[in-house]
This record gives C-alpha cells, structure tokens and sequence, in this order.
C-alpha cells in the first residue's frame, strides 16, 4: 500500500485536470492554471487515477508513489491523487528508469556506462551513438513503418522516442524519449523529464506529465514533436523497450542483436 499524504477528505476534480476519454486517468497539462496560478510543479507531478482502475494501476520507478488521502469526484466518477516523485533532469535516463520500474544509477566510475533500452522493431539497443540511433530509427521505419512515426504504440513500461536525423544544432537534442505510464484506449499518459545543459545525477527535477493519442496526425507524439521547432520534420517516432541494463566500458563494442550490425563507435548521450 503506497504512503499516504495528510488526512482524508472528498473534493471536486480541479477544473485544471485533463481526463483522458475512456475518465480512468487525469494529469494536469503544463502550463494548467487553477485559481488565477500556474499550477505548481509538485502538483503538476500528479497522476489521478479512477479508483475502478485495476492493479496494476500505472507503470512507475521503484515503490508506488504516494497516494493523497483526499478522493476526488467528477460526476460518478471517483479519482485517487498519486503524487510522482522528483527524478533525473535526464529525459533518456528518466524513460529508462520507468521501463525498468526501478532506479538506475546515474554515475560509473572511470570511463564507464551504462545502455539500458531497445528499439522494439529491430531489437537494437540504444544510446551507443548519435549516428546509431539514428540508423536504427531508419531500420525500424524501413521494416515496419505501421509502427513508428504517428502509429508509434507503447504500452506502459515502453516509450515514445523520437529521433533527431540531423546533428543536433548549439542548444538542440538529439532525440527525446517521453515512457508511458498509463493507457487508456488510443490514448498514452506520459512522465517526462527534458535534459538540461550538463549531465544530470540529481534526483531534484519533477516530471511534466502529458497526453497523445496514437495514430492520430494531430494528437500523436509524432505530431507534436516531428516538426522545424522540435526535431525536424523527417525525425522517426520509435517504441523503446527495456534491456539489461549492462555497464560497459569506453570503446567497447556495441552488443549487437542483429545479424547484420552496422560499425559505430561509442558516444555518450544524454
């Protein structure tokens, strides 16, 4: 049973609460206001699940976040606050840790890391270089290109990466990595983090939780980010999945799960 926050009470649904169609989860967009304010990044970290949700109710790092004792209502409906935790100013990492449903180390001694995710259609791990994720994104749209772009489909415990197909510019990403933690229907509910200027270790930074909808060309991931202002417009949307996680040490060899791996050399990323 995870922790619970003050003493008990019934309130309303903010109005600030988005629901996804099928009302089993809310989240507060960012940028919501409630009354008159920008809703705090605290409480933008929440995730309000409908209590007919059966366990398990959502995909999340570690033990299961703390549940506020306040219900909420809307309707006929009844909503549980479960407040998510601060995390890693990492998006790839961040996504990583979700995947895995537990922490992952953010630091390795000497010249060492860490991959811990795969490409779903091709089975490739990611993370090893730039120039390799990008290859990767290709193969999987080559190979299945119902599954990738606006018709990426993660499940919770899977993600949405979009991968950059060009040298990221002074201040740009290479790629941005957004994993699912509820579903309901077509529509995804993700705990995002976004990088910052220097690799992070910090557990200090709240996730931003948002909404797409798969294969729909307005509402997707895709849509949102495969664009001049985010990641260009011939950027892939792949569905990642957990692998390992394995240590290694610099300029070692990718670990190659396919037949005909392509030469890459080791890159950190972000």
């Amino acid at each position: 049973m995870p922790p619970k926050i003050g003493g008990p009470s019934t309130k309303p649904l903010p109005s600030s609460v988005k629901l996804t169609d099928g009302r089993n989860y809310g989240i507060h967009p960012e940028g919501s206001m409630e009354g008159g304010k920008k809703v705090p990044k605290e409480k933008g970290a929440s995730l309000y699940v409908n209590t007919r949700v059966a366990d398990p109710k959502f995909q999340h790092v570690g033990d299961t976040p703390s549940r506020s004792p306040t219900t909420y209502t809307q309707g006929k409906d009844t909503f549980e606050r479960y407040q998510l935790p601060k995390g890693v100013r990492d998006c790839a990492h961040h996504a990583e840790e979700v995947l895995h449903g537990a922490p992952l180390p953010t630091k390795h001694a000497g010249n060492r890391y860490a991959l811990a995710s795969k490409e779903k259609v091709t089975g490739e791990v990611f993370g090893y270089t730039n120039a390799d994720n990008q290859g990767l994104s290709k193969a999987a749209k080559e190979k299945s290109p119902r599954t990738v772009d606006h018709r990426a489909d993660p499940r919770p415990g899977e993600a949405y990466g979009i991968i950059r197909q060009e040298e990221p510019g002074k201040g740009q990403s290479p790629f941005h990595f957004a994993p699912v933690v509820a579903r309901d229907g077509t529509q995804t509910v993700t705990s995002e983090q976004t990088a910052g200027t220097k690799d992070a270790t910090a557990r200090n930074t709240y996730p931003t939780m948002d909404m797409y909808r798969v294969g729909n060309t307005g509402e997707s991931f895709h849509s949102r980010y495969a664009n001049k202002q985010g990641y260009g417009e011939d950027a892939v949307t792949v569905t990642t999945q957990k692998w390992g996680p394995k240590t290694f040490n610099e300029g070692d060899p990718k670990p190659e799960l396919d037949a005909n791996p392509r030469p890459t050399k080791k890159q950190r990323t972000e």
